[in-house]
C-alpha cells in the first residue's frame, strides 16, 4: 500500500510539472550533445566558417568579452543546427512571411536583400574616396554597381520599401564631376535597359556573368577601350547547375531553385595569385564547382593583388582594378582589352596604394564596386597609405 502511493506521488510529480521536467531533460540532452559532438568548423548551408570554443580568461570575463564569444560560439555548434534552421523557415513560410534572415523572398522565387536605410559606412567612405581621387594627378575612372533591387524593383513583394541606390550613386558621381581626371562610370543605365534579363543570380548578391559582359561593354566604352571587345557569342559558354549563393545561405528558405553558374573559357597567358604566391594558366578555379562557394572560382577567389598577363597581341597597356568579388565574373573579359591586369582587393591587401600607383605610372585605373560592398567597405584608408 505504501510503495502503491509512494509510486502515484512520484507519478503525480512528473505529470503536475511535466513542462519543467521535459525542459530540464531537452537542456541535458543539449548539454552532452554539446559534450559529444565533435566541433564543427564550417556550414554549408550558411556558407561561412562556424566560431570555435573560445579561449577562457579573467579579463574577458570580467569586461563581457568572453560570454559575448561564448553565446556566440553556441549558437553556431548548436545541435541540429541546420535541421532547426530549415524548421524555422517552413514556419515562416506557413505564416506567409516574404522576409527571412534580412533577405526577401520576390517573383519566381528570386531573393533580394532588404535595405530600409544606407549603411552608417556610406558617408565617410565617399569623403576617403573623394580624397584618394583629389590627391592623383592621372585619369581614374569609378564606377558603382547597383543591387537587384535597383535594377529590378518590379520583381519586389509589392509595397516592399528599399532605399534608392541610384539617387546616391548619381549624388556621388555629381560631387566628383569637379574632381579634375575623375571620370564616373554610368552602370545603372544599360543594367536598367535590360532589367528583364537574367542580370542577377537569383540565390546570391553578385550579377551574373551575362550581366558582367553588359558592365564589361559599358566600362570599355567609357574608357576608350572598345576597339578590342571581345564579342560573347564567339566565346565557349560553360554552364553549372546546383549554385545556391550568399542569400540562399541567409534565407535558408524552402522551394527555392538553384541557379547555374555561367563563365566562358578566356584564355590567357598567365594569372600571379599574390594571396597565395601561386601561377596559375587560367582565371578558373574549376575545383570550387565541386563546392558550395561555387563563386569563388573566378580568380581562385579574392586575393588581395592579383597579377594577370594576358598573351593578347596588339593590345597594349596595364589597368590597375581596386575592386570586390562583383568584378571577379568581369575580369577574365578585360583580360582582351589590355596586356597587363593588376587587381586590388583593399579588403586582404597589405602594401602600398602609392607604391603601386608610381610604379606603374602609365596604367589606367578603375576603382569598380558593387554599391552596397562600397556603402559598407572599412578599409578604404589604406587608399591613402
Amino acid at each position: 500500500m505504501e510503495e502503491n502511493r509512494e509510486r502515484k506521488s512520484f507519478y503525480n510529480i512528473i505529470t503536475d510539472n511535466f513542462l519543467t521536467v521535459f525542459c530540464a531533460a531537452f537542456l541535458l540532452a543539449f548539454l552532452i550533445g554539446y559534450l559529444v559532438k565533435p566541433e564543427a568548423e564550417f556550414s554549408e548551408m550558411e556558407n561561412r566558417y562556424l566560431a570555435g570554443q573560445p579561449e577562457f580568461s579573467v579579463k574577458g570575463l570580467l569586461d563581457g568579452s568572453f560570454m559575448e564569444s561564448f553565446e556566440i560560439y553556441t549558437g553556431d555548434q548548436l545541435l541540429f543546427r541546420d535541421e532547426l534552421i530549415r524548421l524555422k523557415s517552413v514556419v515562416e513560410r506557413m505564416e506567409l512571411k516574404k522576409e527571412n534572415n534580412g533577405i526577401i523572398r520576390g517573383r519566381d522565387g528570386q531573393l533580394f536583400e532588404k535595405a530600409f536605410s544606407y549603411h552608417r559606412n556610406l558617408s565617410r567612405n565617399e569623403d576617403i574616396v573623394r580624397s584618394f581621387l583629389e590627391g592623383q594627378e592621372r585619369e581614374i575612372y569609378v564606377g558603382l554597381i547597383p543591387n537587384s533591387f535597383e535594377i529590378q524593383r518590379d520583381r519586389l513583394p509589392k509595397g516592399t520599401p528599399a532605399i534608392s541606390e541610384k539617387k546616391a550613386i548619381d549624388g556621388f558621381c555629381e560631387e566628383l564631376s569637379g574632381v579634375s581626371g575623375v571620370h564616373t562610370i554610368n552602370l545603372y543605365a544599360p543594367l536598367y535597359e535590360h532589367r528583364d534579363e537574367k542580370l542577377y543570380y537569383y540565390t546570391d548578391h553578385h550579377w551574373t556573368t551575362d550581366g558582367a559582359y553588359l558592365g564589361y561593354r559599358t566600362i570599355c566604352e567609357a574608357m576608350g577601350r572598345d576597339s578590342q571587345l571581345v564579342d560573347i557569342s564567339l566565346l565557349q559558354r560553360n554552364s553549372f547547375p546546383g549554385f545556391y549563393g550568399t542569400y540562399y545561405s541567409k534565407y535558408k528558405g524552402v522551394g527555392i531553385a538553384p541557379d547555374e553558374l555561367v563563365y566562358y573559357d578566356i584564355p590567357i597567358k598567365s594569372y600571379v595569385n599574390r594571396g597565395n604566391g601561386e601561377s596559375y594558366p587560367g582565371l578558373y578555379d574549376l575545383d570550387k564547382l565541386d563546392t558550395y562557394d561555387k563563386y569563388a572560382m573566378f580568380m581562385y577567389g579574392n586575393p588581395g593583388t592579383g597579377v594577370i598577363e594576358t598573351g593578347r597581341e596588339g593590345e597594349k597597356g596595364t589597368l590597375i582594378l581596386f575592386k570586390d568579388s562583383y568584378s571577379n565574373c568581369l575580369i577574365p573579359f578585360l583580360s582582351y582589352n589590355y596586356s597587363r591586369v593588376i587587381t586590388v582587393d583593399l579588403r586582404y591587401f597589405g602594401g602600398s596604394v602609392s607604391e603601386l600607383l608610381s610604379e606603374n605610372e602609365e596604367a589606367d585605373v578603375l576603382l569598380l564596386y558593387n554599391f552596397m560592398q562600397f556603402s559598407e567597405e572599412s578599409n578604404f584608408y589604406k587608399l591613402l597609405k
